[in-house]
């Protein structure tokens, strides 16, 4: 089996490789000339250069693959038209190049995410027939890419994955939380009473192969998570074992969060990168409950992870501090 990965020297990404790999697929990776490899190396994968907001250098990239999985994405923009440009349009370019060029493929797998969806306010976990209900930029264009896929699911055999939070090795979005607590301190913004779903990355490139690989998959849309959900104190306190420390529980006003947010956004002109705390990022953290259910990928799909959130945790601690990220 053959298998195009875009997006394979992210996070989500290399890892979805390594899974490809082990299960004895033949995987490219779709990269781009200024790419840092280093997930990718000593793994058995072909890179195809191209980029999914360049069209014309997809056709040879999805030619005689029998499966593309499409994980490539924005999680920090400058813009919202950043957002767009990748999530949406270069959803829209993928989906197109399969159309055109391998006509014969048996199945397109878009990595979406649970912010396309929207938050669960009542703390319900959200089902794959809830209204979505984005409340940033980077979950409108996600949800506009599950659109896209929607509108080539006459043509092409799609399949949607919806990731609750991701977290484990080679993270650096929740990584933030592991630098606070190491440093003895457990940061609460929002809710006290937040509840989060979360899945370990391992877990989730289990989930996206089986949506590639089961038939019923066809057509379908399913959140990735693991099954219990936990308030995000609770979490913190997971990362605080898992690290042997006993930090202090600041609860940081959302107003101070808003201002740091600005602050962030307007130094990363000068950096010419995308700020960690954004504004859009915000108007996620200050959600009363992010949490979805795990009903259809288990009773479809058979999908079990194999991680509990404290031994997700631990591994990624584990992780962090073999490599140096955390001291």
């Amino acid at each position: 089996m053959k298998a195009l990965v875009t997006g394979g020297t992210g996070f989500v990404g290399s890892h979805l490789a390594e899974a490809l790999v082990a299960r004895g697929y033949e995987v490219h990776c779709l990269v781009r000339k200024t790419s840092d490899l280093k997930w990718l190396q000593g793994l058995n994968v072909q890179l195809v250069y191209g980029s999914v907001t360049d069209a014309e250098s997809l056709a040879a990239a999805v030619r005689e693959k029998d499966c593309v999985f499409h994980a490539a994405g924005l999680t920090k923009a400058r813009s919202p038209a950043e957002f767009f440009a990748v999530n949406a349009g270069g959803t829209r370019n993928v989906l197109a190049a399969c159309k055109e060029h391998n006509r014969t493929i048996r199945r397109v797998v878009y990595i979406s995410s649970q912010a396309a969806a929207g938050p669960s306010p009542d703390g319900v976990p959200l089902t794959e027939e809830s209204p979505c209900r984005p409340v940033s930029n980077y979950g409108r264009s996600k949800l506009e890419g599950e659109q896209a896929a929607a509108q080539y699911a006459c043509d092409l055999p799609v399949t949607i994955v919806r990731p609750s939070a991701v977290f484990g090795p080679r993270d650096r979005d929740v990584f933030f939380v592991f630098q606070f607590v190491n440093r003895g301190i457990l940061p609460l913004v929002g809710s006290r009473d937040m509840r989060v779903s979360l899945i370990h990355v391992r877990d989730l490139a289990t989930a996206i192969v089986l949506a590639g690989e089961r038939p019923e998959a066809v057509g379908q849309t399913y959140f990735a998570a693991n099954p219990e959900p936990c308030r995000w104190v609770e979490a913190g306190e997971m990362v605080a074992a898992a690290l042997g420390k006993k930090p202090r529980r600041v609860r940081i006003p959302i107003f101070v969060v808003w201002l740091v947010a600005a602050v962030a956004r307007g130094t990363s002109v000068f950096r010419r990168s995308p700020p960690l705390l954004s504004p859009d990022k915000v108007r996620e953290l200050k959600q009363a409950h992010w949490v979805c259910s795990t009903a259809k990928i288990a009773t479809t799909l058979g999908f079990k992870p194999q991680f509990s959130l404290e031994e997700g945790l631990r591994d990624t601690a584990r992780w962090y501090k073999e490599n140096g990220w955390l001291k």
